[in-house]
Parts: structure tokens; sequence; C-alpha cells
């Protein structure tokens, strides 16, 4: 091979890395008007070696400009040229490719802070012609829940607004049939509400103590310290008292069994959610409580699943703060208003 085609294939190498890292950039930035086009050698290997330079040099170009100020606002460390490491794989997904975050920062680089938005270290990076995106269970919980008591909050609103009426007057057809509607949606939100709350709390201590094993020498712990961490066969109670313990070596932790927040939470969200999960006409066994599982489908009500709420957020938070993560709930939960319903802003 001459010099000039050697010269050539190296400049034609060139321009399609820097091609296909400008692409993924750009996908990374939502930019992109649908899925990555394909990029190859191959339209370049009849072009004159005047057009390839200048070429070479525009794409050079375009990588000091937008994606160079991208990579440096979002990124530790990363160039433009590192997301080129991605071009193959997002095309062969059609542009819509997902992949643990651990191994995003392993193959391009740590994004910062603000990209992470709170995002725990078992996320999942979206890449996508929305752009760069990451999801996780405690985010799609979270907002599971956010938007059941919503939900639930409004449906009260509407019933409580009909206000008292005559018998006569709530057995008529029209009057029945939004009422009805009303109540349904109002019981439809609050189990599911319900449900959320005790999800999202498994999934984020779950979170917490999967990011441990993953960071953490756990052989040193006893085996029913490693069990509780990695065999999921312990039960939530035990883990919310026992994880942040091991996680960070003191104790006593946050919270105990027969102290609140975890005492109304064990007495009153559990047996909730335990009987709508395993809804039966049979009482709970005696060690549970023997209580009537029917009675708790029935008698769910909208205090109760404020309270309910409450103490999920509450357990959550004094964990967060526990394990040094900053003071408050994660980013990842929405915010509420005054009135108690959550903020759901698009994402």
């Amino acid at each position: 091979m001459s010099s000039i085609d050697w010269g050539r294939d190296r400049e034609i190498e060139e321009i399609v890395r820097l091609r296909r890292a400008a692409a993924v950039g750009r996908l990374m930035l939502g930019e992109l008007d649908g899925p990555l086009m394909a990029i190859c050698r191959t339209e370049y290997r009849a072009k004159p070696r005047k057009d390839l330079k200048r070429k070479l040099n525009l794409v050079r170009t375009s990588l000091k400009g937008e994606l160079k100020k991208f990579c440096d606002q979002n990124f530790i460390d990363v160039t433009p040229e590192d997301f080129e490491e991605l071009y193959d794989d997002i095309f062969a997904h059609n542009s819509n490719f997902r992949l643990p975050l651990l191994e995003f920062v392993n193959r391009v680089g740590q994004p910062r802070s603000v990209v992470l938005n709170g995002a725990p270290a078992h996320a999942t990076v979206c890449l996508s012609p929305w752009g760069l995106q990451t999801e996780y269970p405690e985010m799609h919980l979270g907002r599971d829940l956010a938007l059941a008591y919503n939900e639930a909050f409004d449906a009260e609103k509407e019933l409580v607004s009909h206000g008292k009426v005559s018998w006569k007057t709530a057995k008529d057809p029209d009057f029945k049939r939004i009422a009805s509607d009303a109540l349904s949606r109002l019981k439809y939100s609050m189990r599911m509400c319900l449900l959320s709350c005790f999800n999202l709390t498994e999934a984020f201590i779950n979170g917490v103590a999967w990011e441990f094993v993953k960071t953490s020498d756990i052989s040193t712990l006893s085996k029913k310290q490693q069990d509780i961490l990695t065999k999921g066969q312990a039960s939530l109670l035990d883990k919310l008292v026992k994880v942040p313990e091991i996680v960070t070596g003191k104790r006593p932790g946050p919270l105990a069994r027969g102290e609140e927040p975890l005492l109304t939470f064990r007495d009153v969200v559990k047996p909730f959610r335990d009987s709508i999960v395993h809804a039966s006409p049979f009482s709970a066994p005696e060690r549970f409580g023997g209580y009537n599982k029917l009675e708790r489908v029935y008698e769910l009500t909208m205090p109760t699943l404020t309270e309910a709420v409450k103490l999920t957020l509450n357990i959550i938070e004094m964990i967060h703060d526990y394990l040094g993560k900053g003071t408050g709930l994660p980013l990842w939960m929405p915010s509420r208003n005054d009135d108690g319903r959550f903020i759901l802003e698009v994402s």
C-alpha cells in the first residue's frame, strides 16, 4: 500500500469515527429527528483526496463547538470522540438502546450529577432520539405513588363536591352513574397508591443493598448479614432496620421495629398491602395479627392512605439522610403542593 493510499484510509477512518461520535452526541442532546443514519466507510472510497481533507476539517470543527460544550457541562473527562464507542450498539438497536449506568461509565465516562439527577448506581441509561435519560425502579414507583395519590385526591374531592343528598337523589340513575364513577376511581387509586407505598419502599432499600454489595467486600460480613443483602429472603421490615446498619457499620440505625415511623408502617401499611396482594376471605394468621383481610380491602380510606404516604416518605427520607446521601427526600421523588398533591413534571 502506498503512502497516499494509507493516508486516504486514515482520513476516511477518522471521518467515519468522528461523524459517528457527532451523531451519538447529537442523539444524546435530543437533536436528531429520528434514529441514527448509517455512516459507512464505503461512501468515501471514491471521493477525491481534497474532498476528504475538507470533510475531515468540517467534522473536526463541529466537534469543537456545541458537542465539546455539551461534554464539558455534562461529563467528567469525556470528549465527543468517546461517544463513537456506542455508535454500533445504538444503530443496531434502531436508536433505542439501554445499558446499565456502570457499563456506560466504563465505556464512555462519568456523567456529572446534574445529568444523573439523583439516579442511583443501579440505574439504566436510555439513549434514544429523546436524548440521554436514566430510569430505575424508584423513579417509576415514586411516580406511581404520586399519580395514584393525586387521582385518589381528585376523586374524593369530586365526591365531596356532590355534598349531602337525599336517598331519592342518590338513587337517581344519572347521579348514581356520576357518583359511582368517582367512587370507583377513588377506591382503585387508593389501592394502587397503597401498593406503591410498599413497592417503592422495597425498591429503595434493595437499591441501597445492591450498591453496597457492588462497591464493598462483603466477605467480612457474617453469613446472616450477607444473606440479608443478597438473597432477598429477609422481610421488608428486617431490611429497613438492618441494611442501613450493615452499610454504614453503625448501630443503631435510623429505624427500629417498635418505634415510629416503622411501628405504624408495620401495623397499617403492611396489613392493608398484604390484604390487597393476598386477597382472601381467610383471616391473617395469628402471628401476623389475625386481622380480617376482607375488612382491610373494603375499609381503606383517604386518611389512612395519606398516613401511609407520609410514613413511606418519612422512612425513605430517614434512611437517605442516615446514609449521608443528603437531607430531604431523594431527587427522584416528586415534590408536593401545600394541599398535599404531588407535582408531576414532564421528565
